[in-house]
């Protein structure tokens, strides 16, 4: 984890502020990177659960993630060239980890200060977000992975666990069953009449009339 008076902490915290927010109306998006082959990019869309630098136990620790109940989205924080080169050499952004489906985050995207990484240098289907000093502006556009619900998961569970939800069964239907349980047969009660005559039905419907088909 980074210091919390470091550039790299404050662009995380810039990162996830610019994640959880509706930017702006797609339909009104100045770049339009939706309508240049790019497929839907999610920069417009709010992502409602969003983490800091959260250590999971997965393979990947992302800088910022978010998940709004349909998508996942990780932005990875880069103050100098020399780190986005060794993060490429990281083994979770290996093939063999995406093909794994070790890879979080549906949308993926580097921020940097402007012009620290080029577009031309991103992996392939990775976004670019610069930092100018005072905004978070919109580069290039991700498009959508489609293996990465294993670690959003991971990313989920200890979100959950952080804020303390309860282990519980969430039943929302507020009652219960009405099926009566069955009563279990006790070899050492007594029967009356009427018991019995249930009990040689029950067994008659299960084995037959004739036990010694049985045999």
């Amino acid at each position: 984890m980074s210091a919390t008076n470091s550039l790299h902490y404050q662009l995380c915290c810039e990162a996830a502020k610019w994640l959880h927010k509706r930017k702006h109306d797609v339909n009104k998006c100045p770049s339009k990177p939706c309508y240049r082959g790019h497929g839907f990019c999610r920069a417009c869309i709010a992502f409602k659960f969003v983490t800091v630098e959260l250590c999971t136990y997965g393979t990947e620790q992302a800088d910022v993630w978010g998940f709004n109940g349909t998508d996942s989205a990780v932005i990875e924080v880069k103050t100098t060239h020399a780190d986005f080169l060794n993060d490429k050499k990281k083994w979770f952004r290996s093939d063999v980890a995406e093909k794994c489906g070790l890879q979080a985050g549906a949308y993926r995207w580097y921020l940097c200060p402007t012009d620290v990484i080029k577009a031309d240098e991103l992996p392939q289907g990775w976004g670019l977000l610069y930092w100018d000093g005072k905004h978070i502006n919109h580069v290039v556009a991700p498009i959508r992975f489609e293996n990465s619900w294993k670690v959003d998961l991971h990313f989920l569970y200890s979100l959950l666990l952080r804020e303390k939800f309860p282990q519980k069964i969430f039943n929302y239907r507020g009652q219960n069953t009405t099926i009566k349980p069955k009563t279990v047969f006790d070899p050492h009660k007594v029967l009356n009449p009427d018991e019995m005559k249930s009990l040689d039905s029950d067994i008659s419907h299960v084995v037959g009339d004739n036990l010694f088909d049985l045999i």
